[in-house]
């Protein structure tokens, strides 16, 4: 499975509570579209539903956000599509707070018999996580079906937060049993939870590229371990998430680059515009940070994404669209002489991330980080 990417993306978040009023009141296709055009932007994944549980399309198989009176998602295509603007889509997967409050028994349960993931009680605010091995993973399927179907021509399906611990409900309990595997062992739990995950694997991939086999699909699943490529047929492209500034720090990136580079898929690095991390509306990075950000992806191989958080009121925030267009200037002018490259190694790594199972490994860092500098620089 491959997939061709494009250069200067932008994955916009837009999580929405169900208290925030007039959604998407604010959107003005042509002010989309000057906008895109400013920040030299031709990819910009939309959301068809988000982490609170919400779709902002018209569902038969979702809810739409109760604050929003029209086909946001459609709007936003078209008025992309008519600019020749790419248009991947975003669902949430691994978390989903509305049916967490709607089917409490789908949530994952922790060994202690607490809700497990993201919030473990029910006065804790944040999302939901749920398990894969219960019927939700038919309902996730079915809303893939049917945004596939109502946008047959996206450029591509995004699943995020894939992930699945080594849950104890009532649905794990019953499948670990049949199975044959022990429920008290903390080993057999998380054999069984691999299980699980690859079938998820398995049923979302078909449910995505039923209808079309050249769907592109990526799974947000974190971190993936080097070596550990076996999941990686379920996948049409890679997508390296490393903001800088939002704890990945400005070492990630390059060793994690430069492994994909030797993964016969076509490769998008994943920044943000954010000062800090995701959903920080009131921050701005400096240019010169996202130039270099953007100048780096290109040095290891990489398109380029830039994560940014759509307001509410649906309207991009053209601040940001300026930055993000000092560095997307640059990439547009260059890609030409970027297209299709090849890795050339001077040297190799072995990387203790395939032992120690860990996303920092000061070794890691240690060993590529000034080999890696030196290519930016001389870039």
């Amino acid at each position: 499975m491959s997939h061709k990417l494009r250069f200067r993306q932008i994955h916009l978040d837009f999580h929405t509570s169900p208290a925030i009023p007039d959604i998407g009141i604010g959107f003005n296709k042509q002010q989309w579209q000057d906008t895109l055009k400013k920040g030299h932007v031709d990819s910009v994944t939309t959301f068809a539903s988000c982490h609170h549980g919400w779709s902002y399309y018209d569902t038969k198989i979702g809810k739409r956000h109760p604050k929003l009176d029209f086909d946001l998602l459609r709007a936003q295509f078209d008025a992309s599509k008519e600019i020749d603007v790419n248009v991947p889509i975003y669902l949430t997967a691994g978390v989903h707070s509305r049916m967490g409050d709607e089917h409490p028994e789908w949530r994952e349960v922790s060994a202690e018999g607490s809700y497990a993931g993201w919030t473990q009680s029910p006065l804790q605010a944040g999302f939901k996580s749920m398990c894969f091995n219960t019927p939700y993973l038919d309902h996730l399927c079915e809303q893939i079906r049917e945004v596939v179907a109502l946008f047959p021509n996206c450029d591509g399906i995004f699943l995020d937060i894939i992930s699945q611990g080594p849950c104890c409900c009532q649905f794990c309990i019953e499948s670990m049993h049949q199975k044959g595997f022990d429920p008290s062992s903390d080993k057999d739990r998380k054999a069984h939870a691999k299980q699980v995950l690859e079938n998820y694997y398995l049923q979302t991939t078909k449910a995505a590229t039923d209808e079309n086999p050249d769907m592109g699909i990526f799974h947000n699943s974190g971190h993936i371990n080097r070596g550990d490529n076996d999941i990686l047929k379920y996948f049409s492209h890679l997508e390296l998430e490393s903001l800088p500034t939002g704890g990945w720090g400005y070492d990630h990136f390059p060793m994690s680059a430069k492994y994909c580079k030797k993964i016969d898929k076509d490769l998008l690095g994943m920044t943000g515009k954010f000062h800090t991390t995701w959903g920080e509306f009131g921050g701005y990075k400096h240019p010169n940070a996202l130039r270099y950000e953007c100048a780096a992806m290109l040095a290891f191989g990489s398109k380029c994404s830039v994560g940014d958080q759509l307001h509410p009121n649906g309207m991009l925030d053209e601040s940001t669209y300026d930055i993000i267009g000092a560095g997307y200037k640059e990439v547009e002018e260059k890609e030409a002489w970027c297209s299709d490259t090849v890795n050339v190694a001077d040297i190799a790594v072995i990387s203790s991330d395939a032992v120690n199972q860990c996303r920092d490994s000061a070794a890691d860092v240690g060993s590529a980080v000034c080999y890696s500098k030196a290519i930016i620089y001389s870039i």
